[in-house]
């Protein structure tokens, strides 16, 4: 047998652990604690940051329930964003992994979960 280097932090184990999440295909996976954690705290709304002037109510509508049925939408034009519920924690967490850094009419959009206090600011601005 040839000489094995070992290298620590690496693998397929490293950070399993922790509830982060682990890499595959170079997207991060939720790890089922950290999954439980989303559900925890009830983050179902997300914020959708950087969108083009040109982008519509409809497409952004398309795009949530895409992924599930949504409770809320409001949409912020001279903010170049839009925040929106979703009946699940599960599906705003889908939403975020799957169309975080997405292009939408030539414009990269910026996905974060938010919570109540942060959704009622932006609402109030």
């Amino acid at each position: 047998m040839g000489n094995r280097v070992v290298v620590p932090g690496c693998g397929r184990a490293s950070g399993a652990a922790g509830g982060t999440g682990q890499l595959g295909r170079g997207r991060l996976i939720p790890t089922r604690q950290s999954q439980r954690g989303a559900e925890d705290s009830q983050a179902c709304t997300v914020s959708i940051d950087g969108l083009s002037t040109s982008t519509t109510d409809a497409q952004l509508r398309n795009l949530l329930n895409s992924i599930g049925p949504i409770q809320m939408f409001k949409m912020l034009p001279q903010q170049r964003k839009a925040i929106a519920k979703f009946h699940n924690p599960q599906h705003a967490l889908s939403f975020q992994v799957s169309f975080n850094r997405h292009m939408i009419d030539l414009s990269h959009i910026d996905v974060s979960l938010i919570d109540k206090q942060i959704m009622l600011k932006s609402f109030l601005r």
